[in-house]
């Protein structure tokens, strides 16, 4: 009895779904991502996520806006590789093969062969580095992000993404929609105005916080490195801790800390493992600060500056190992020592 009453539910309540006819089923939309429509939706929606209503985007939004745009730029280039020649997309082109590259079997090259290929073999108008920094640092967080986690401000990974989107737009424009003959080309054009005017938005502020130090800053660009997280000069060294970036906001400790990190390693590795430390003591303050960085004044030519008060110096003393300035330049020897010599006679 209680199965008969629950086979008149159920016929029941199917009674009273609406039959699936053609009109329904005609508001359903085929999933087609062409490939420069599909680098172009990664990348609107990095615009979009990187924007936020009021340039304060949720945490969530710039995870993925970091995700899409590496797999915008990854798709886009590969779409004009796939343009000029689909065998380009092929980690080997030797052994391209029609049936397997429509069904997606293979191995893709990677973003610095596909920019060679772009450079020797398509001649594209954009110049574009194969080991461009910016394309790098952004592939060094979404690999954090994809496969550990990362932690940083919202202006940093603003800042950071905005020269891979000027980029972006730029390639695109020159060289991928000149030569797109697809069907699919007007809805290209219509979509890259919506990505433009939100790139607009996000550039214009980002602009108005850098705006905002460029005095300060052009004070004391004789002393100011470039942030490990937005990538722009704005970390004064001026004696003040902790050291932080003045853009976004990142601390990174003391002066000493400071070193260690722009480093790229720890005293405690340098140790265990051996080898040149690349972090000196300064001659001035004595602290263990002094690595070699390019500064804002510098023109992307390494200097030797201590993080911990700031003071520049001409090379390392062959005899304490310390960061000076020469009293004798053909013997790399500092002051201190030439003194210490001297006193000796």
């Amino acid at each position: 009895m209680a199965q008969a009453d629950d086979d008149n539910v159920v016929g029941k309540a199917e009674a009273e779904l609406p039959a699936v006819t053609a009109e329904v089923k005609g508001e359903v939309k085929d999933f087609h991502f062409p490939p420069v429509l599909n680098g172009l939706d990664f990348l609107q929606s990095a615009v979009k996520s990187l924007s936020g209503e009021d340039g304060s985007p949720a945490p969530r939004d710039l995870k993925y806006a970091v995700l899409h745009l590496q797999a915008a730029a990854e798709t886009l280039f590969k779409a004009r590789l796939e343009m000029e020649d689909p065998g380009l997309v092929w980690s080997k082109p030797a052994i391209f093969d029609q049936a397997k590259h429509e069904a997606g079997i293979f191995h893709s090259c990677g973003i610095v062969a596909a920019l060679e290929r772009l450079r020797d073999d398509v001649g594209i108008e954009t110049a574009i580095e194969p080991k461009n920094a910016d394309l790098e640092a952004l592939a060094n967080l979404r690999n954090r992000l994809q496969h550990f986690g990362a932690k940083d401000t919202t202006i940093a990974v603003q800042a950071r993404t905005i020269p891979v989107l000027d980029l972006l737009l730029n390639f695109i424009d020159a060289d991928v929609l000149p030569h797109d003959s697809s069907p699919e080309a007007w809805d290209a054009q219509l979509q890259m105005d919506e990505i433009r005017a939100g790139f607009r938005h996000l550039k214009d502020f980002v602009d108005h916080r850098r705006e905002a130090l460029s005095e300060v800053l052009d004070t004391f660009k004789n002393y100011t490195v470039a942030c490990l997280s937005c990538g722009q000069f704005a970390v004064m060294l001026d004696g003040n801790e902790p050291v932080q970036c003045s853009l976004c906001g990142r601390r990174y400790g003391s002066g000493s800390d400071a070193a260690w990190e722009f480093a790229g390693t720890s005293y405690y590795s340098v140790v265990t493992d051996g080898g040149d430390t690349p972090v000196h003591d300064c001659s001035e303050c004595g602290m263990t600060a002094v690595f070699a960085t390019p500064l804002a004044s510098s023109d992307g030519a390494d200097v030797l500056i201590c993080f911990a008060d700031g003071s520049t110096f001409e090379g390392i003393c062959q005899y304490c190992d310390r960061a000076a300035d020469f009293a004798l330049d053909e013997a790399e020897m500092c002051q201190d020592c030439l003194d210490t010599r001297f006193a000796k006679f």
